[in-house]
């Protein structure tokens, strides 16, 4: 069974945090030395200034990114997270804000005594409004790649699932089916033993089919509908004087897979049904592309006799529950059962 990997893009997405991180930290550098100039040239002094500043942005981003986020956002404790990040940044800015106003604000109080100029934003209001800012990015970056993490885990053990009731179920199939194929030949042993050889033999090619041709779970359109025909030989060489066997197989298509299987349910029903009237009874079978879709339809009446078969109705039931597994809301069935016939319509996208 094959279990599908991280996507390239997950691989990629796992550094994308750190980019837009890395982005976000080289615009906030960079503002100071585009717009901190003095006559023009570049104030480097202010801008060392700035940065250093700035430099307690990094202990809000190493805290939040290390260690709260991780051990309480991440862990679905979102309110002592929002608890503690606002404790840490108010505590980072009154610290900025308490050594601002010992050795830099007296200063810049002195020198704007005597400017009609509006007062600056503080460096504290910077570092408060930069250090939400930062968290707010990083914490949505951390959020958004754990839930895609949590939503590929989910897909993998999904498609386990899937996998493994499609392949419980095809092992199923292949017993049903092969016990019914062999009752048919029991049956006309009786009736013709050279039919019953030929039937024998066209029996070994479906079984080869089966064993060795669907081993992936997917079957290539025309091998199934080769399977199909072979099928509907071997049947005609039962009842060939009882029943009108129509198959209609379109001349051209594009290749397409398929379950393997998927219609040999609704055809088993059909002859099992069909047969020991008084008259010849009728099955037809037919196969139509229409607009990316094929339609399968399945028509026989039914028999006026009697018989003592499948009562628990396992193929149809099996085949249904492939079609979930498989296409889920994507196909159409529609079985149709009045008093004289029986009718099947199942349509499933060319995909």
């Amino acid at each position: 069974m094959n279990v599908p990997v991280k996507s390239k893009l997950y691989l990629q997405g796992r550094n994308f945090g750190f980019y837009i991180m890395a982005f976000v930290f080289l615009i906030l550098f960079l503002l100071p030395v585009l717009f901190t100039r003095v006559n023009g040239e570049i104030s480097w002094i202010h801008v060392m200034k700035i940065w250093k500043d700035q430099a307690l942005l990094f202990v809000v981003f190493g805290l939040n990114h290390w260690l709260i986020a991780p051990k309480l956002m991440l862990r679905g404790k979102y309110g002592l997270y929002m608890l503690c990040i606002a404790g840490i940044i108010a505590l980072s800015s009154f610290s900025y804000y308490y050594y601002d106003n010992i050795f830099t604000l007296p200063k810049v109080k002195t020198e704007n005594t005597k400017s009609n100029k509006p007062t600056p934003i503080p460096p504290y209001a910077h570092l408060l409004m930069y250090s939400l800012l930062i968290v707010g990015v990083d914490s949505g970056l951390m959020f958004s790649k754990k839930w895609y993490e949590n939503e590929e885990k989910q897909y993998i053990l999904e498609k386990q699932n899937s996998e493994m009731q499609l392949e419980m179920l095809r092992y199923q199939v292949s017993p049903h089916f092969l016990m019914n194929t062999l009752n048919n030949i029991y049956a006309l042993i009786d009736l013709d033993s050279y039919k019953a050889k030929e039937a024998v033999m066209k029996l070994s090619k479906l079984m080869r089919y089966m064993l060795y041709e669907n081993e992936s779970g997917k079957v290539l359109i025309s091998k199934e509908f080769e399977f199909v025909r072979s099928y509907i030989d071997l049947m005609k060489l039962r009842f060939e004087n009882d029943m009108i066997i129509e198959l209609n197989l379109p001349e051209q298509y594009d290749e397409f897979e398929i379950p393997p299987l998927l219609f040999i349910s609704y055809i088993e029903n059909a002859f099992k049904h069909g047969g020991g009237n008084d008259h010849k009874s009728k099955i037809v079978i037919s196969f139509i592309f229409n607009d990316k879709m094929l339609l399968f339809n399945c028509f026989n009446l039914k028999s006026t006799i009697k018989t003592n078969v499948d009562k628990g109705g396992f193929g149809l039931e099996n085949s249904r529950n492939r079609l979930n597994i498989f296409y889920g809301e994507r196909y159409s069935l529609s079985i149709n059962s009045p008093e004289k016939y029986f009718d099947v319509t199942l349509k499933i996208p060319m995909t």
